[in-house]
């Protein structure tokens, strides 16, 4: 009578080790998909300041724009003769929204080319974002 053997076992633990490497790569991929969510969220952050920034600049470029006799009315700081009263407390309530809508704000700048009659209207702020502080700065201008 032939003896039967048991089934070889050279491929013990192997399971175990295929389990091992997938779990590390899953814990790979699963930090890396962490790290890009947090990037997302501080790009969609700087997004909105920006488009906050756009729509301040556009505010006061079609305000201008609708009183075209007063350029000097809408420059900050002040330079030249102003001819409307009204004008020039709108730009300075304009300002102070302004800087108190974007974080960190440094400056806000308007200024008006006589010869081109371009006004440029400049806003700018900090933004941290892992640490660093970066200045943005929105650059409008209309003749």
């Amino acid at each position: 009578m032939k003896r039967v053997r048991p089934p070889l076992r050279s491929q013990r633990g192997f399971g175990l080790f295929d389990s091992v490497v997938a779990l590390s790569l899953l814990g790979f991929g699963l930090l890396a998909l962490v790290r890009m969510e947090g990037n997302l969220a501080g790009q969609s952050t700087e997004a909105a300041q920006r488009l906050t920034a756009s729509q301040l600049a556009d505010e006061l470029l079609n305000s201008m724009l609708v009183d075209n006799a007063n350029p000097n009315c809408y420059t900050l700081p002040a330079a030249g003769a102003c001819g409307n009263a009204t004008a020039r407390a709108m730009t300075d309530a304009w300002k102070v929204r302004a800087l108190a809508r974007l974080p960190h704000a440094t400056s806000v700048t308007s200024t008006y080319n006589a010869a081109t009659g371009r006004l440029t209207v400049q806003l700018a702020w900090y933004y941290k974002q892992a640490g660093e502080a970066r200045t943005h700065e929105v650059i409008s201008d209309v003749r």
